[in-house]
């Protein structure tokens, strides 16, 4: 009679479905889309990337209220890193920690948490594609200035 008890118990609390790591990563995608939506909002333009590199608020709203449901309420969870202080790092930053969870796709559709597979890959792609029109920008700006001299 003991061991069912124990059996009942153990059904009751959920598994993780993710590391600890994760978890650390979690809470750290979250502080970064926190506080590009906070600077795209409220801090003037010459501190942020162009318009066209931003990232859409509702996009970052989505990724944030995705991404706390995966976070058990019952424990703090410390972030995985100190957020960096520029902006354009900020923006970096987030993208290798999308690209890290991602990794743990098969876990988090297994886990019924398609939704927030599906914000994680949008939001990957979305900020990939803004790291390329952003390196050829810097292409041309420097095949521009090794033009000029001649």
């Amino acid at each position: 009679m003991v061991e069912s008890k124990d059996v009942d118990a153990s059904q009751a609390e959920p598994t993780p479905v993710l590391s600890q790591d994760e978890f650390r990563s979690v809470v750290f995608i979250i502080r970064c889309a926190r506080v590009i939506a906070f600077l795209q909002r409220f801090v003037p333009g010459k501190y942020l990337p162009p318009v066209e590199d931003r990232i859409p608020s509702s996009i970052l709203k989505r990724l944030i209220h995705e991404l706390k449901k995966l976070i058990p309420k019952w424990s703090w969870t410390p972030s995985a890193r100190k957020l960096p202080r520029s902006p354009a790092k900020i923006g970096e930053e987030l993208f290798y920690a999308i690209a890290g969870l991602r990794l743990s796709r098969a876990e988090l559709l297994r886990a019924g948490y398609a939704d927030c597979v599906a914000v994680l890959d949008e939001t990957y792609a979305l900020l990939y594609s803004i790291g390329n029109k952003a390196r050829a920008r810097k292409d041309r700006s420097k095949s521009e200035k090794a033009e000029k001299p001649s």
